[in-house]
């Protein structure tokens, strides 16, 4: 069977659509910019149109997956909650997707079908325990264990961002003060870079104070921008030192705009593992960065979706 299916990413700002060949984009729908589109309501119609196009040029499309950020009942097809975009509550997005195309459908969360992604077509491949672990806006994870998708007792799995890493820290949305999430997202980036320019008398402002604007300094050896990426990698390095204690992986990927940075992060990740975990634990253990960059939702969406077609075949 033809092994095409289109990938649907959803995101804090924007949704992506592509069909994907046996891992390969290979064509792409115009995003659509969240904030355009206010409510489900206004919004599904926008995709159903994106996907008649894609369909139209693909007609050897047959399945359709979404990675959805959130807490995503992967095996009834429901969106719970969609973290960062407003009035998504309950939605039954797997069985629009199927009456709308007439094809097997399958919805998860986003950073679940990353992690398929890279296990499948990137830097996890091969690996058989396998953390993957995005960071951007905020921060999620997803768990190759066993080399199978682990989802949890709830299918809520793979929340690295909410373990806590200050337990007086920052609040958090579920009580869960100081959580990695607070720490290391862009904006609280940008915000203790702001602060620690202004101590030093310096005035930038927070797009100044991006991550991409942090990586640039700091190659170019800004002595404050240097502490971010020290304090961000140690932040992450914590909170990998309990994941690996716990689950013993051989292979961790980083991805994300902020896993964008190389050895500013992967070199204080690197270190504190080695200081902070048995020699067992850490001396075969891989930390790479993504390979498949910004598609490996649209990847991990579609493999996913394809995956639930042949077990309908079967």
């Amino acid at each position: 069977m033809k092994r095409t299916a289109i990938g649907i990413d959803f995101g804090g700002t924007t949704v992506k659509s592509a069909v994907i060949d046996d891992g390969t984009v290979v064509a792409r729908a115009a995003p659509l910019q969240t904030q355009d589109f206010v409510g489900p309501e206004v919004l599904l119609p926008a995709i159903r149109a994106t996907l008649d196009l894609l369909r139209e040029a693909h007609p050897e499309v047959s399945a359709i997956g979404a990675g959805v950020p959130g807490m995503i009942d992967s095996i009834n097809g429901r969106v719970h909650q969609l973290s960062n975009v407003p009035g998504w509550e309950e939605v039954a997005l797997r069985a629009l997707l199927e009456e709308w195309t007439g094809l097997p459908a399958a919805i998860d969360n986003d950073a679940n079908a990353m992690a398929y992604a890279e296990w499948l077509f990137g830097a996890g491949r091969a690996g058989v325990n396998v953390v993957c672990l995005t960071l951007g806006t905020g921060v999620g994870g997803g768990l190759i264990l066993d080399r199978k998708l682990y989802r949890g007792s709830w299918l809520g799995a793979g929340e690295i961002g909410q373990m806590t890493i200050d337990p007086n820290g920052v609040p958090g949305r579920y009580g869960n003060f100081g959580s990695l999430e607070k720490y290391v997202g862009n904006a609280q980036i940008a915000q203790r870079a702001e602060l620690l320019y202004r101590a030093a008398g310096l005035t930038k402002t927070l797009e100044e104070c991006s991550p991409l604007a942090l990586e640039f300094s700091a190659k170019g050896g800004d002595i404050i921008a240097l502490q971010i990426w020290e304090e961000i990698g140690f932040a992450i390095g914590i909170t990998l030192c309990d994941i690996v204690w716990l689950l013993n992986p051989d292979r961790i990927v980083i991805g994300g705009g902020v896993g964008r940075a190389g050895e500013l992060i992967f070199g204080p990740i690197r270190r504190v593992l080695t200081e902070r975990t048995m020699k067992i634990f850490h001396e075969n253990l891989t930390i790479v960065p993504a390979m498949l960059d910004n598609d490996g939702g649209m990847i991990g969406s579609a493999a996913l979706a394809l995956e639930k077609r042949d077990a309908l075949a079967d």
